[in-house]
């Protein structure tokens, strides 16, 4: 389950539209509803808010989150090496 403090910090990340990020995670990995349909967006932000528990989703989120931040990352190193270089 997701805390408090973790949505807090995750929203901060993601800013917006998570949702999309973590449906395709679940596509890919074939993970499906109990109809054997794919989650909606409605489900995700409610295992997100702590209000279902979905450990399949939770760990797609996780995911999301780690790719969100390793580009942040990426993104940092490179204009500090643009800005750093002498020209």
């Amino acid at each position: 389950m997701i805390t408090e403090l973790e949505q807090k910090k995750l929203k901060a990340l993601f800013r917006s539209h998570y949702t999309e990020e973590v449906l395709k995670i679940l596509s890919e990995r074939k993970i499906y509803n109990r109809n054997g349909k794919p989650h909606n967006a409605k489900y995700i932000r409610m295992v997100f808010q702590g209000v279902r528990q979905n450990p399949n989703i939770e760990s797609a989120i996780w995911q999301v989150a780690t790719n969100k931040k390793q580009k942040l990352e990426l993104q940092k190193s490179l204009k500090q090496k643009i800005f750093n270089s002498k020209s």
